[in-house]
């Protein structure tokens, strides 16, 4: 991020469910007063700026958002990025996703509930498969339900959708179809009631949208090939 004019910059890196990525500042001429590197995760906002080259950070989940802030020209970073296994064991701030959990990093595509399998832990039937949709910086995502569960239990059976970047959820019960659209790249969509017995029993696309204005620079998803 050195050879760059624009005064902020994002990139982001993705990977799959069960890995978390190391960054390592290989050098920098970030400045307190005039520049800083923040890290974002789904729960956590890391920031950087002087004294920082040589830093090794791992992330805690398998998505991680750089964002290089700069009000004056000249300074910047160089960073290297690798991914590991996640530890097996569980943490609270890096939990072991359930085995029906799916990511997406595609522009395009569908989406469907899944289903815990039967080998699975006691607790299946009280957690909920998800599927995280992250989209590369400066671009927002788009979810057009196609058929949903015609349920007899309504209150308990519902698809619900977190807007990541702007913390709110909104959920959506009953047989209306429904067009959601996220304010910032990254969406998390969970199945709660019927839908966790019921495989394919919600069906969506999903795109991604024009890209916002006002954001001086972005880049696409890193290391998701």
């Amino acid at each position: 991020l050195r050879n760059v004019t624009e005064r902020r910059c994002f990139i982001a890196i993705g990977r799959p469910l069960d890995e978390v990525i190391q960054i390592k500042i290989e050098s920098s001429s970030l400045n307190c007063r005039h520049s800083d590197l923040a890290l974002y995760e789904r729960l956590s906002l890391r920031r950087f700026c002087e004294k920082v080259a040589g830093k090794l950070v791992t992330s805690r989940s398998n998505v991680l958002l750089v964002r290089q802030s700069r009000l004056t020209p000249g300074s910047g970073v160089v960073l290297s990025y690798q991914s590991t296994k996640n530890p097996k064991e569980r943490t609270l701030y890096c939990p072991r996703p359930p085995d029906c959990d799916v990511q997406l990093f595609s522009p395009s595509g569908l989406i469907e509930n899944s289903v815990r399998s039967s080998a699975s832990s006691s607790n299946s039937s009280t957690q909920s498969c998800r599927v995280f949709i992250d989209a590369p910086p400066a671009l927002r995502i788009q979810i057009r339900a196609l058929s949903v569960l015609n349920t007899t239990s309504p209150d308990s059976t519902y698809v619900l959708i977190r807007d990541v970047d702007a913390v709110k959820t909104k959920v959506f019960r009953g047989t209306q179809l429904f067009l959601w659209m996220s304010t910032g790249s990254r969406a998390e969509v969970e199945f709660q009631g019927e839908y966790k017995h019921m495989k394919g029993s919600f069906r969506a696309e999903y795109f991604y949208p024009q890209p916002f204005k006002g954001i001086d620079c972005f880049t696409k998803m890193l290391g998701t090939s």
